[in-house]
This record gives C-alpha cells, structure tokens and sequence, in this order.
C-alpha cells in the first residue's frame, strides 16, 4: 500500500511561502526583461524666425507681450471638435520649451527690432489664442490669435490698434504636425506685424516718427 506523504502544517505554509516567493522573483525577472520604461518627454519650440522687411527706421523700441493665465504654462494645448469641444487638453508626452508667449517675443524681437537706431513706437502684443483644433482624428489646424498696439514711448494710448489671426493646417494630426503648423502661423504673423507697422508710416499726415505721432 502507498503511503501518502502528509506534511506538518508549519512545514506546509513554510513551502508555501518559499513557492510564492519564487512565483513574485519571475514575474519582477520578466518585467525587467521586458524594460518597460516611460517614453522620454518631447520638447518643441517655434524658432527663432528670420527678419522682416521692416526698415530699420520703423523698428519698435520695445516689444512688451501679454497673455491670459493659461497661456503661461509650457502644455501644448488642443481641442477635439467631436468630444467636448469646449475642454482644453494637452499631450501627455510633449512640452514646448517655454511658455508661448516668450516664444512668440523671441520671434517678434528677431524680425523686428533694429540692432542701429530705430524708431520710438512701443509695439505691444496681447496674444489671445495658440491652440491646436482636431476636426477628426486625422485632421488638425492651429491658431494664432493677438491684438497689437502701437504706442508712444511715454504714454499708454495707442496710436493705433488691430487683431490679427493666423490659422495654418498641420501635414500631421500630432504634436510634432502641430509644431510645424505654428512655426508657418508665427512666421505669417512677423509679415503682417511688419506690414501693418509700414502702412501706418506712410498713413497721411506724418510717419510714425514725427511729432505727435511716435516722436513724442
């Protein structure tokens, strides 16, 4: 007759726990094997732009930029048309490498601001809007909306005011597609700053450097 092998029950919770021990020490072997590790955070900027064809003689003296509290943030913002258009999102694995608005000043100080003498205005910036729209899951644009200023160098009337919005559709419905979108935006708007500011120069009446206007 066979005899079954009975254990003490302190030797069975002892083999027990020695089986359990084992069965933990393979899976965090596995795991390891497998090496799964978050994906590195993706960091962006706009660029630094390339000049206008301001003439130097126009050129803001300052450039001053204001934005709205969620705009201050590095998240690269986007909405989804089909889910809760309203709702603000940012992509979980991209950042740009400083707030918006610094960006934005960086460019708008490279294309237009004279290293000489330049003009006495003070171009003041208030930017509204930078956000990337999904119609589909496949289609994005972004959209660049600000309001400039141009005032006297001791005063805070403006000479004169106007919006502007540069909306440009992204080749990719991702935040790299949305990167370069906004680096065409950023670059549309520098030109029409610069036009803008070169049509109020040669407005009836003086340009913007003469007495009343900027010279003041």
């Amino acid at each position: 007759m066979t005899k079954l092998s009975i254990f003490p029950p302190h030797r069975l919770q002892a083999r027990l726990a020695t089986l359990v021990i084992a069965f933990i020490g393979s899976l965090a072997a596995a795991c390891g094997g497998l090496q799964l590790q978050p994906k590195p955070m993706a960091f962006y900027d706009l660029g630094i732009g390339a000049r206008s064809s301001l003439a130097p003689a126009l050129a803001p003296a300052q450039i001053e930029i204001a934005t709205p509290p969620w705009l201050e943030a590095s998240a690269m913002q986007y909405r989804l048309a089909w889910d809760d258009p309203l709702r603000r999102r940012a992509y979980a694995e991209s950042r740009w490498v400083s707030p918006p608005p610094a960006m934005l000043g960086l460019a708008l100080n490279r294309a237009l601001r004279s290293e000489g003498a330049g003009g006495r205005c003070r171009l003041r910036v208030e930017l509204d809007e930078f956000i990337q729209d999904f119609a589909s899951p496949n289609e994005s644009r972004v959209e660049i909306v600000l309001r400039a200023g141009l005032l006297p160098p001791r005063s805070d009337k403006a000479i004169a005011g106007h919006e502007f919005r540069a909306v440009e559709a992204a080749q990719a419905a991702n935040a790299a597609g949305g990167v370069e979108a906004y680096r065409r935006a950023s670059a549309r708007l520098v030109g029409e700053l610069a036009d803008w500011i070169g049509a109020l120069d040669r407005e009836p009446g003086g340009g913007l450097n003469a007495t009343g206007r900027c010279g003041g």
